[in-house]
């Protein structure tokens, strides 16, 4: 099984999917907006804190199920001594549902698509 990565996701945020088993998330990230843009309600996505510079084989993480899915853009301001500015970024909101804690067993990384993909044995929704 394929599924797209999420990179870079904080500890923190992980831990409080763990404990809840439900967190609406927003990603910044260009390369995780894409992954969550070409991600499904419905389908898998895995989160990890590693940046994808970082990625090895066995990668520890989660397993979560995309509940609900929102793109928009987000104003945020830019501010220094002489100016400020509003600028608008693209933002991707998904309330996630864990299904498991596991490891990846190898990923692949796309540079052309900027994207990131986890493979999985069958017998990932039986680890830990």
């Amino acid at each position: 099984m394929k599924v797209f990565g999420l990179t870079g996701i904080s500890k923190r945020v992980i831990d409080e999917l763990v404990e809840h088993g439900v967190k609406t998330i927003e990603l910044r990230s260009s390369q995780n907006v894409l992954a969550a843009s070409r991600a499904e309600v419905g389908e898998l996505v895995f989160l990890t804190p590693h940046s994808p510079e970082e990625l090895v084989p066995g990668a520890e993480g989660v397993l979560a199920r995309i509940m609900e899915k929102h793109l928009g853009f987000r104003r945020i301001g830019v501010f220094s001594q002489e100016e400020s500015e509003e600028r608008e970024v693209l933002v991707a909101r998904l309330k996630l549902s864990l299904v498991n804690i596991c490891r990846a067993s190898t990923y692949e990384a796309r540079e052309e698509f900027r994207e990131v993909k986890f493979h999985f044995s069958a017998s990932t929704f039986e680890c830990w």
